[in-house]
């Protein structure tokens, strides 16, 4: 990541920064589930299943972030492809599980995170040096 520029160091920083965000998120509504199930009049065991429907995509979402970060890094065209897509699939699955101000400061540093990996001086690095 030394001969990365800038661009591409605040990419990488984007990417892991919304990785270590949802994770944290997920465990954060595990400590509000009390909360919730007074909040939405659902038992206990519902909330339990909801939760951990959240907290299984929040680490897939995670993992796949930080690995094709790394990808990214090893100068993988094709994952700035794949981490395109799967941020789309995230904001989707974000927005189908309803609206709150972690989804939407979530759905915030996918944007910028797309936004920078698809600038020119991003590209041009990956040009630089072609993958084998």
């Amino acid at each position: 990541m030394n001969d990365a520029p800038r661009q591409v160091r605040i990419v990488v920083g984007l990417w892991l920064a919304t990785a270590v965000f949802v994770l944290f998120t997920a465990a954060g509504l595990w400590f509000q589930r009390g909360e919730i199930e007074r909040l939405s009049g659902k038992p206990p065991g519902e909330v339990t299943n909801f939760l951990l429907a959240l907290t299984v995509g929040a680490v897939l979402f995670a993992g796949l972030y930080a690995w094709l970060t790394r990808m990214l890094l090893k100068r993988r065209n094709w994952s700035r492809i794949a981490l395109s897509f799967v941020a789309i699939l995230h904001a989707l699955w974000l927005l189908m599980v309803g609206a709150s101000p972690a989804s939407l400061v979530t759905l915030l540093l996918i944007c910028v995170a797309i936004v920078f990996t698809w600038q020119s001086r991003t590209a041009q690095w990956f040009t630089e040096v072609r993958e084998p």
